[in-house]
């Protein structure tokens, strides 16, 4: 189920989303249709109270009257994401090991807002799409392009041979993020909320960089840490 009105249209809107029935209120099919045309959607709509929606929903309390039942969305291929990917510049968002759903929404809603161009994550330790992420996305999901991947060794080998430089956000590294001239093929890579980026991962990249902060924290959440990042690679020149 993916509950919440923004979450509910991105899936709604998606044409590569499988959809079955929406359930909401009055009140929230109102809103609905204010944005989606629902004829053109295929779906079924059901008129539910929003204590029946809750109970739907197993306790779930933020859904704002709105909730679908739809497919999880089917990935490409690393080699077919790359394809679909701007040849000359791109901005990729490599996940590694992310297991909560809130931080992982978080970076997709991030990604959507600053024009990232797409989202990779690795299917060993790491959170798949469920109704708690798509809501913390709020929508994003449906609308950045990602894929997920067995082995980071051999992705980020194909990346580079893609033409893609790697770096990977360590809080111990020397260099700073505004200390380089990124290329216009870029990978960044985001470790664990708890270990933070793999000894394995750290040697793929092409270097490791940190965000310059005050000493008086010594890390930030990984999705507040990919916001900042987003944001600077949006406003580069």
């Amino acid at each position: 189920w993916i509950y919440g009105h923004h979450a509910v249209v991105g899936a709604l809107m998606n044409k590569n989303r499988v959809k079955y029935e929406v359930y909401c209120t009055s009140e929230a099919e109102k809103k609905l249709k204010g944005e989606v045309k629902l004829e053109n959607a295929d779906v079924i709509t059901i008129n539910k109270t929003r204590d029946e929606i809750d109970l739907l929903l197993k306790g779930i309390s933020n859904h704002q009257g709105i909730c679908l039942r739809v497919e999880k969305l089917q990935t490409p291929q690393l080699s077919d994401f790359i394809k679909n990917l701007n040849d000359q510049k791109s901005i990729i968002f490599l996940l590694d090991q992310l297991d909560d759903p809130q931080n992982v929404g978080a970076i997709f809603r991030s990604a959507l807002a600053f024009n990232i161009d797409g989202i990779i994550l690795t299917n060993s330790n790491s959170v798949t799409e469920n109704s708690f992420l798509a809501k913390a996305a709020s929508s994003a999901i449906d609308k950045v392009p990602f894929t997920k991947i067995q082995n980071i060794s051999s992705c980020i080998k194909i990346l580079k041979d893609n033409g893609y430089w790697i770096y990977g956000l360590d809080m111990k590294a020397k260099s700073s993020i505004t200390d380089i001239k990124f290329p216009n093929k870029t990978v960044f890579v985001l470790g664990s909320e708890n270990k933070g980026m793999r000894k394995i991962t750290a040697s793929l990249c092409d270097e490791s960089l940190k965000i310059k902060m005050s000493h008086n924290l010594e890390s930030l959440n990984v999705s507040n840490a990919a916001a900042i990042m987003m944001f600077y690679f949006s406003n580069r020149t």
